[in-house]
């Protein structure tokens, strides 16, 4: 069963209902304090302190400079929930450098501390320790605590010298990549000048392996500098050539992507003909697409789309040349609404969205290509969603506006050929065509975030959490920030079973498998039934806990 989402769809990111009243105005609050160095506590001075606000209200941001003595002061905050960002050279916040700050008094003797950067220097090098110039070198953080940032990264290029500098890191273990421009080629140690076969630098993770899963961390320590070399490595490439058949006739712009399972994209614009040819691929099976664009030369609107290419191109050991890529034609989704209860609906108020499985990779790495995915609907309860690029799907039901009458709602069931593929998603790979349910019975939970106080927490964030068999389906999450007075709604909920959890401070994907090994043992577990209205008191989670 589906959740009927009554606010504008992010396919991508959880759906946010969006009509909550919005929070009383009130005089605004003083916010003071000091900003200290750690571990001697020395105040820091010419510290910019910068609060941004979270959950999409319009406040903020504001600023202040810190004096000789560390501290700062900032006037007239409006009431809310902010992140606290500190900025010094050489300096980075503690801990996992997100401080979040709730505003609904004056809030002074503030203490942040900041410590001194870490930095990670080093040469990347040929196998004859020649240096490599233009490499990308990135540091991606692994044992933060919290997922959000878990995978912060940073990066550096190298220089003329193949050396690389990467500052402004926080303490902790790092993940270190060194990335070559593609396709820079390589002589092969015992054959330099003599290019029999292309030879082209690859990717390399410290300490010197093309496995991620063999790459072994780098700490740093708050204040120190790390050295770190790579010796990078190279692979035998290969070319590709042939032409794109089937296109559409009339049009102006072509271009074909080259997809991989190790990351390594290629793209190129087709020439006469279609044809195409790629150099320095590895070895892999490649997946290609065709963007498309139409419609200039008549002066309308140009139209894009992406069409799939068949077969796959698994390059092994040699080159292929003159293969023939054919373009999939597109697919359309017809449709049609019914109110479970059989009563007549203004349909005309309701949209449909395509959200693409989020086990289909090689799909999510042509997200933004892909062709319409919404459409409104008729009156009579029909809808079409057309140039539907083959791949697996689920089916979003969204409202064409605000509406809060349409809070209560929820898409029962999705039909196709008599099955239920709400939950399970469906293939499209020709027409198909659907039979969408709707009810005005969804179920609703209501609540308070306390603190380890008992108190209310205002502005915190607050997400349902579907059951494990109902993990896959982004439709049936939803999000609400909590009132001044730490109140929450959600509406319009899937009968099933869902774990309420509050947070301090939300900006992680919640569908992410990290997000849901750290927090969905950690709330509120509730059963929900067609209709029914449940009031829970959800215990917050500091952004400060592990």
């Amino acid at each position: 069963m589906k959740h009927f989402l009554i606010a504008s769809i992010l396919l991508t990111v959880i759906p946010a209902l969006a009509f909550q009243a919005a929070p009383p105005q009130t005089a605004g609050f003083a916010v003071s304090g000091k900003v200290l160095q750690d571990p001697d506590g020395q105040p820091v001075k010419k510290a910019n302190v910068t609060l941004i606000g979270q959950s999409g209200r319009q406040t903020g941001p504001y600023s202040a400079v810190t004096d000789a003595e560390g501290q700062f002061a900032i006037a007239n905050v409006k009431a809310g929930r902010y992140i606290v960002e500190i900025e010094h050279a050489g300096m980075v916040q503690n801990g996992n450098g997100r401080i979040s700050l709730s505003v609904v008094q004056n809030k002074n003797d503030l203490v942040f501390r900041v410590q001194r950067a870490a930095l990670i220097i080093g040469k990347i090098t040929d196998s004859d320790g020649d240096p490599v110039r233009n490499v990308s070198v990135t540091a991606t953080r692994l044992d933060s605590g919290r997922p959000a940032n878990r995978y912060a990264s940073f990066g550096s290029g190298t220089n003329d010298l193949g050396e690389f500098r990467i500052p402004d890191l926080r303490a902790g273990k790092y993940t270190v990549v060194a990335t070559p421009p593609q396709g820079l080629q390589a002589p092969e140690p015992d054959e330099k000048g003599k290019a029999r076969e292309q030879v082209v630098y690859v990717a390399t993770y410290y300490p010197g392996t093309l496995d991620k899963e063999e790459s072994l961390p780098v700490d740093v320590q708050a204040g120190s500098e790390t050295p770190v070399d790579i010796t990078i490595l190279s692979s035998k490439s290969y070319r590709v050539t042939g032409e794109v058949v089937g296109l559409p006739s009339k049009s102006l712009i072509s271009t074909i992507l080259l997809t991989s399972g190790h990351d390594m994209n290629s793209q190129q614009r087709l020439e006469e003909g279609g044809r195409f040819e790629f150099t320095g691929l590895l070895p892999g099976t490649y997946h290609a697409r065709a963007v498309v664009v139409t419609g200039l030369r008549e002066g309308g609107t140009p139209d894009m789309r992406l069409m799939q290419l068949e077969p796959t191109i698994d390059v092994v050991n040699a080159d292929i040349t003159e293969m023939h890529l054919h373009a999939v034609p597109a697919a359309s989704i017809y449709g049609r609404f019914r109110m479970d209860t059989g009563q007549k609906f203004d349909w005309t108020r309701v949209m449909v969205f395509l959200r693409r499985d989020v086990s289909d990779r090689d799909m999510q790495m042509m997200e933004s290509f892909g062709g319409p995915s919404f459409s409104t609907v008729k009156p009579d309860g029909t809808f079409e969603l057309k140039d539907v690029v083959p791949g697996n799907y689920y089916l979003v039901v969204g409202a064409a506006g605000s509406s809060e009458e349409l809070r209560d709602y929820y898409t029962k069931s999705v039909i196709l050929d008599g099955q239920e593929v709400g939950d399970s998603g469906f293939r499209v790979s020709a027409d198909i065509s659907l039979q969408v349910v709707v009810s005005a019975k969804g179920a609703a939970i209501e609540g308070t975030v306390v603190d380890e106080a008992g108190k209310p927490v205002p502005y915190a964030s607050v997400v349902d959490v579907p059951g494990s068999e109902h993990r896959s389906r982004g439709d049936l999450y939803q999000q609400d920030t909590t009132d001044e007075h730490g109140h929450f709604s959600l509406r319009g909920l899937n009968p099933g079973t869902y774990t309420v959890l509050a947070l301090e401070d939300l900006h992680e994907d919640v569908q992410n498998p990290d997000f849901l090994n750290s927090y969905s043992s950690r709330g509120e577990k509730i059963d929900l039934d067609e209709g029914s209205h449940t009031s829970v008191v959800v215990k917050v989670i500091s952004s400060t806990t592990p």
